[in-house]
């Protein structure tokens, strides 16, 4: 497994544990060229993060990272022709933008391929990168979601969130010939909050934060490194997608990273998709992925 940068939070204000702003360009620019410095190759980015795919190329200029990237969420209400133009429109401007090292696009919404338009976005995915390298995969927010996936479209590269709480990937398992990126190590910096605090800012999240203070507790370990050390007992994974938003969080994160030897933690999984799922944290936390 190989640790892959996050752009999120260089483009938008992220994360329930964040810096609350967007990272400032001179900071951004410290951060990649210290990841680069430390060994990473990959940037998982997006259209939806900000303005940070169009800069990218341009902040990344002494370095030769490669990239992941993805398709927006389909317009809602569209037809045949209006999707497939869409579709080939935001794969155009990715293209453009990232010149030459755009390595994989994902459907960021993965959802989108199981409903009306989906065939016909796929296709025209296909379509429009075909010659070029570039793989297509998917976003998913649940195992569930990428086998139902994958029976429609023959994806080859999904991302996946993972982590000491959300270990759905570890029972529910993965379709074969996917290449699988793991996302949320941290669970947008909620695995590092004191649980008095995660407790308030994640409303029933007392209990397996608990749990979680025990187990880095019993092991002797900072959250940070049980976290990755969690990760790195997921099998089967290419690339662990981190974040971070500050350069000493880099370090800190690189260091944890070289540290960690996998853990299995079956007794931290959690169920309950309002702990571990952002997107129903509601208004006081960051919901993008």
């Amino acid at each position: 497994m190989q640790l892959a940068l996050g752009t999120v939070q260089f483009g938008l204000r992220y994360g329930i544990a964040g810096r609350g702003e967007p990272v400032p360009e001179s900071e951004v620019t410290a951060i990649l060229q210290a990841a680069w410095d430390r060994g990473i190759r990959m940037l998982d980015t997006a259209t939806a993060y900000g303005d940070i795919e169009e800069r990218l190329a341009g902040l990344t200029q002494r370095t030769e990272f490669t990239f992941v990237s993805k398709i927006p969420p389909l317009p809602s209400q569209s037809d045949e022709s209006m999707t497939a133009e869409f579709v080939d429109g935001c794969v155009r401007r990715c293209r453009a933008r990232l010149e030459g090292r755009l390595a994989a696009l994902l459907f960021h919404r993965g959802a989108d391929l199981l409903e009306s338009m989906g065939e016909v976005a796929w296709q025209q995915a296909q379509a429009s990168t075909h010659g070029t390298g570039i793989r297509l995969g998917v976003s998913c927010y649940s195992p569930a979601d990428l086998h139902a996936i994958r029976a429609r479209a023959g994806v080859t590269m999904a991302q996946l969130p993972g982590n000491a709480l959300d270990q759905r990937l570890l029972t529910e398992g993965a379709p074969a010939g996917v290449e699988l990126h793991l996302r949320s190590a941290l669970l947008q910096g909620l695995l590092m909050l004191p649980v008095e605090e995660g407790s308030r800012r994640v409303v029933g999240a007392g209990e397996a934060l608990s749990a979680w203070a025990r187990f880095c507790s019993d092991h002797g370990l900072a959250p940070l490194q049980a976290a990755l050390s969690v990760v790195k007992g997921f099998p089967g994974i290419r690339y662990c997608v981190l974040g971070v938003d500050r350069l000493e969080q880099l370090h800190a994160a690189l260091d944890a990273w070289e540290r960690a030897r996998p853990i299995r933690a079956p007794e931290l999984a959690c169920t309950d998709l309002d702990v571990i799922d952002p997107r129903r944290w509601g208004a006081k936390s960051m919901r993008q992925e």
